[in-house]
């Protein structure tokens, strides 16, 4: 009874509430409401997939569990997988296989109203651009282009026909980067002035996909200095890297495993990354940012991380971090689809703009001049538009 005095009010005289970051549970409560963010469901878009490698095999999953998409074509140039994919998914016959030769088919075909790209990097600027001139909004992995030159032709294009073009940077759309960006933008550790970042790939990338690649630094290193700028705010003004190829067959393609890099910004923040494209332990992926006030991190997500294990004298043990890149932004890739779809169906603000997607190639073309000659490299941004 000593304690009775301290029960308080009944809680169902309380408005129920729930914490934001529990994004489950948005969900659901979009399920049964049957509406998303509050809006009426749109007309579904008509859609074909370009690529079924690593990241369109992503993306065709995500398209495949999504109400939004009516899927009417997928071009790959692996034929013999055709069978399998359309028994796996289940897929109507409504849903047309073809290869790249034929590509012509869905550029012509006016009730396919959105593009995704998914194929080798080398194939995006010819999509993009075609896609564009019959009328097609477009979701495209990154990079949009080989070249920033090309990149500009493809938002040019875009901006000409009044389409949307999003590049999918896709972990600005995991919760734990977003949830940090936001605490970070409303001053909660003050004026950062460091920000770190670590990337470590898992698995192994095949060397005929890294030949193919864009290389190292517009492959990988793009996301980290896309999550700097994106994170802080602003653009760099200088960017040093150190980079070497420990792996013998990376090296044989002049290419790089091993990378250090340091960005100044204007503001006085430093953010200093490294980057490696083989973590024998799995997929590491941390970010960390300080500031006069105090400091945030997200670390590593971990399979059935509330399940320890303590047996004999061993000590407690935990499940290792996630393998690779597909579990890891399992919910940012299907959250960037959310997000275009909203784009295309409800006209909100793309969240990556074509001077962002721009502004990061500028970045790791810098800093991949700073690793091949050893000098730092200053970069000037007062003649971009």
């Amino acid at each position: 009874m000593a304690t009775k005095k301290f029960a308080g009010p009944s809680p169902y005289t309380f408005t129920p509430t729930y914490p934001k970051v529990d994004y489950f549970y948005t969900e659901y409560l979009e399920n049964v409401t049957t509406k998303q963010k509050g809006r009426a469901c749109a007309v579904p878009v008509v859609g074909a997939i370009f690529g079924l490698g690593r990241a369109g095999s992503i993306h065709l999953t995500s398209i495949m569990n999504n109400h939004r998409i009516i899927l009417k074509y997928i071009v790959d140039d692996r034929s013999d997988m055709f069978e399998n994919i359309r028994k796996y998914w289940k897929l109507s016959k409504d849903v047309i296989f073809l290869t790249s030769k034929e590509s012509e088919k869905v550029y012509k075909d006016k009730s396919v109203n959105v593009v995704f790209i998914g194929s080798p990097t080398y194939t995006h600027h010819d999509i993009v651009i075609s896609s564009i001139a019959n009328d097609k909004d477009v979701f495209c992995e990154k990079p949009i282009a080989e070249s920033i030159e090309d990149t500009k032709k493809c938002y040019e294009a875009a901006k000409s026909k009044g389409r949307k073009l999003f590049a999918a940077f896709n972990r600005r759309f995991d919760p734990d980067y977003r949830s940090l960006k936001d605490k970070v933008r409303q001053g909660t550790v003050g004026h950062v002035q460091i920000l770190k970042v670590t990337a470590r790939d898992s698995p192994l990338p095949s060397i005929d996909y890294l030949r193919t690649s864009g290389g190292v630094f517009h492959d990988c290193l793009v996301h980290d200095f896309d999550m700097s700028c994106w994170v802080l705010g602003e653009l760099p003004i200088r960017v040093q890297a150190t980079a070497s190829a420990l792996i013998p067959e990376v090296k044989a393609i002049n290419d790089f495993d091993t990378i250090a890099f340091l960005l100044t910004f204007p503001s006085g923040a430093i953010a200093i990354g490294d980057n490696s494209r083989y973590s024998a332990y799995g997929y590491d992926q941390r970010l960390e940012v300080f500031g006069n006030n105090g400091m945030l991190k997200v670390e590593n997500e971990r399979p059935c991380s509330s399940l320890e294990s303590y047996l004999g004298y061993e000590g407690v043990k935990v499940n290792p971090i996630f393998y690779s890149f597909p579990s890891r932004f399992k919910a940012a890739y299907k959250n960037e689809l959310e997000h275009f779809l909203d784009v295309v169906q409800y006209g909100d603000p793309m969240e990556v703009t074509s001077w962002q997607t721009l502004a990061v190639s500028k970045i790791a073309t810098a800093a991949e001049e700073s690793a091949r000659t050893g000098k730092g490299v200053e970069i000037d941004w007062s003649k971009e538009k």
